[in-house]
């Protein structure tokens, strides 16, 4: 299950600032929990110029808060593991194969008038294309618009798109909050790593 319920505003920071804090903070509570594995998955930064190739291609710029996020890290090495929820970091070599199913997803948001105007969407992205994705995992995704650098989590049931954040930044917060909370587990199996909701009993114990 991606990570898509609304965050909670966060008090906002610098991007790097705000991104460095939130990796910190997840790199200890994985620590903590004897998965540093999982941070390690993390590759390093690309170089400025992979974004600028990748910004002549799509014809549109990467926003901020996410191109500081692949400066500091370019997505995941092991697909088979999820860093935010269900979901895998995407390098930026993998934005243009995943670009069709972006697509696919916004037109069928488009197509359906009534469940759009629950999304969020101001009109200028509702109409634009100019969409990057981010995290995914089969059906599930999130995806972040252009210019305005906000969040939206994807899936293949109505209303399609949720609002989650004005930043990718401020999501990557928002998210490592929920772990500390216990809002999530970390799931580890030899078919990778992800973070799920409490089974229920687990949740009424900590309650």
């Amino acid at each position: 299950m991606p990570f898509d319920r609304p965050f909670v505003p966060v008090k906002p920071k610098g991007d790097q600032v705000s991104l460095v804090d939130s990796f910190r903070r997840l790199a200890a509570w994985l620590r903590e929990h004897d998965a540093m594995a999982l941070m390690q998955s993390l590759s390093p930064g690309a170089k400025p110029i992979q974004l600028s190739k990748l910004e002549q291609k799509l014809g549109f710029p990467v926003p901020a808060g996410l191109r500081a996020l692949w400066l500091m890290h370019d997505g995941q090495r092991r697909n088979v593991d999820s860093l935010v929820g269900s979901l895998h970091l995407l390098p930026v070599a993998w934005v243009l194969n995943e670009r069709p199913a972006t697509l696919k997803l916004l037109a069928r948001a488009r197509a359906d008038a009534a469940s759009l105007k629950q999304v969020g969407l101001t009109a200028e992205e509702s109409a634009s294309d100019a969409w990057f994705p981010v995290a995914s995992r089969g059906s599930s995704c999130v995806i972040v618009h252009s210019k305005s650098g906000r969040v939206f989590a994807g899936s293949d049931e109505a209303p399609y798109l949720h609002f989650v954040a004005a930043s990718v930044p401020q999501w990557l917060s928002a998210w490592v909050d929920a772990v500390e909370l216990g809002q999530f587990e970390l799931v580890l199996s030899p078919d990778g790593a992800f973070f799920a909701p409490p089974e229920e009993g687990d949740a009424e114990e900590e309650a």
